[in-house]
């Protein structure tokens, strides 16, 4: 009889293409996964692996293994959802990762607002840079991602996605700044402008550098910081700009410490996007979750259709 831990072991050894990886992923010894395949392979009479000094690569047999674990599973995780109240639960855990802004300032009403609904679970918050979140993802370090930085380069096959909203970027600067009184101004009008940004090889400077390159813009750095508070601070005691999402400047605006400067044509916008594992299926938790995100997110309805 299959076993199902060892079924789990293969099909995450199969999904990372190695031992090692998958015994990280997994929270056990590399030895561990090993005996773990021995035995099951002993069972069945079949090599479900062929082992290569980079890793592993599934034999015929381990593919067919692969896609009968994977219905196993699934049907597994429809059963759970099938017969799961997740309103009467006593206890249960989602986790999230999500990239800075989303972290301090939206995220934290979205918590607040499922546990009104389902007081009895928790939700655990990671924050981290784009390609953080989406490496916690891919490794089950939670459950899902909701991340405002560019995937490019970062979408492997089993990262699906799904765009939340569209946020316009903001140019704000201080009273002391010449645009203070400013109703509108051109992109050109920020070439002879010192920006505050954030760090070098942030999703958010890369983006920022790709989109004044486009405008013919090369950017003056006046500072960096890895955080967006600073960023703020510092824009509101000086003289340069800054490019930050509407929400994360919203308070400073109102009270008159922030100036937002509309640029013709709107060129700064940026997505936010919910991120998962397509290869995971969603326990009762995250999609009561998802569920809850629709009512302003109508577009996230697309991750509870039958995955």
């Amino acid at each position: 009889m299959l076993d199902l831990h060892k079924l789990r072991v293969f099909f995450v050894v199969a999904q990372e293409g190695s031992f090692s990886a998958a015994a990280e992923r997994l929270y056990i010894t590399q030895s561990a996964v090993s005996q773990q395949i021995k035995e099951l392979e002993a069972s069945l009479g079949q090599a479900l692996f062929e082992r290569e000094w980079r890793g592993v690569r599934l034999t015929p047999s381990g593919e067919i293994l692969t896609e009968y674990t994977r219905q196993i599973f699934d049907l597994i995780a429809q059963a759970e959802n099938a017969l799961t109240n997740v309103q009467q639960l006593a206890s249960g855990k989602i986790s999230l990762g999500a990239t800075p802004g989303i972290g301090v300032y939206l995220a934290p009403l979205w918590v607040q607002g499922f546990r009104a609904r389902f007081p009895h679970l928790t939700v655990a918050l990671n924050t981290g840079v784009t390609a953080q979140v989406v490496g916690d993802v891919l490794n089950h370090r939670v459950d899902l991602g909701i991340i405002e930085g560019e995937l490019d380069d970062l979408t492997p096959p089993r990262l699906e996605h799904l765009i939340m909203s569209q946020v316009e970027q903001q140019i704000v600067v201080g009273s002391k700044h010449p645009f203070w009184q400013t109703q509108q101004i051109t992109p050109a009008d920020l070439r002879a402008q010192s920006f505050i940004t954030r760090q070098q090889n942030s999703q958010s400077r890369i983006w920022l550098e790709r989109t004044l390159k486009r405008l013919n813009i090369e950017p003056l750095i006046g500072a960096e910081f890895d955080n967006l508070e600073s960023i703020k601070r510092a824009v509101a005691a000086g003289t340069c700009v800054a490019v930050l999402p509407a929400y994360v400047v919203q308070n400073e605006i109102d009270a008159r410490t922030l100036h937002a400067v509309p640029v013709a044509g709107r060129p700064f916008v940026r997505e936010i996007k919910l991120v998962w594992d397509r290869d995971v299926r969603f326990s009762p938790i995250v999609r009561a979750f998802i569920n809850f995100l629709t009512t302003d997110y109508p577009s996230l309805s697309a991750a509870l259709k039958p995955q």
